[in-house]
């Protein structure tokens, strides 16, 4: 008699293969004038900022002539430059020819330092849905007061389009993802001057449930999305108004002008 055993997987495990990523300090990297102090070797980012999978491993080698740390400290030192060095990872001192590679096991954001050069500072994002943090730059900059509008991060494994309706009256600011997606979630961070308290969000017309986190850097929003999702709609309680300070000076002094012009005329004749 044969007993035969049947096992079950569970179809909601997921399963990542293990990556080893490396991020060079380039030569020179310890001058502060250096023009970047990280390098990507897969992908040539300079920013030492780098998106993970959960059990991947990165690997910093240093191809300065000086010594380097691979520090880690928590999220607000960056931003206030205090670099309070939280404890869950450091290098040590290691010189050139020498690495440091860390297994990153758990999902969050890992913000590092050299604690001899803290202006080199990076973060690693470990999630289960990376896609790559992308920015897009010059949000309503007809809107803003120096004319370059305002930068916006997001994590997503394609792309949303630099075209960012900005509608001050319905308090909104849309976005149009470009193709489909993998990920089950956008992430996105907004800053309080462009947005205040986002609090409602639509996703192709239908108001969805979202997480929201307040970070040093902006407003954090984790919004679900479907594979086909298009169109994402955030209300807040304030967006930057129609006009800035500057544009509305420039109003003012053109008006002026008008004025001053038709008194001349009027002079004249």
């Amino acid at each position: 008699m044969s007993i035969a055993f049947l096992f079950t997987i569970p179809t909601t495990i997921e399963i990542f293969a293990q990556t080893e990523h490396e991020i060079k300090i380039p030569s020179g990297a310890s001058d502060p004038g250096a023009p970047f102090f990280w390098s990507e070797k897969n992908t040539g980012v300079t920013t030492g900022e780098i998106t993970i999978y959960p059990g991947d491993s990165i690997t910093w080698s240093n191809g300065d002539s000086a010594f380097h740390t691979i520090t880690s400290v928590s999220a607000s030192s960056i931003e206030t430059g205090d670099f309070e060095v939280d404890g869950i990872f450091d290098s040590g001192f290691f010189t050139a020819g020498k690495s440091y590679t860390r297994q990153f096991n758990d999902q969050g954001d890992f913000y590092y330092f050299c604690s001899l050069h803290p202006y080199m500072n990076g973060v690693v994002h470990v999630t289960t849905n990376p896609g790559s943090v992308q920015t897009i730059d010059g949000v309503a900059s007809g809107y803003s007061d120096d004319g370059l509008g305002f930068k916006i991060k997001y994590i997503l494994d394609t792309n949303l389009q630099k075209a960012v309706h900005v509608n001050p009256d319905e308090k909104t600011l849309t976005f149009t993802i470009s193709g489909d997606t993998d990920n089950e979630q956008l992430i996105i961070i907004l800053p309080p001057e462009l947005i205040e308290n986002p609090n409602t969000v639509w996703v192709d017309g239908e108001m969805i449930d979202f997480e929201i986190e307040e970070t040093n850097t902006g407003t954090k929003l984790i919004i679900p999305i479907l594979p086909h999702s298009k169109e994402i709609k955030i209300m807040g309680a304030h967006v930057i108004p129609e006009f800035g300070s500057i544009t509305m000076m420039i109003l003012v002094i053109s008006i002026i002008s008008i004025i001053i012009l038709t008194q001349k005329s009027k002079i004249k004749i």
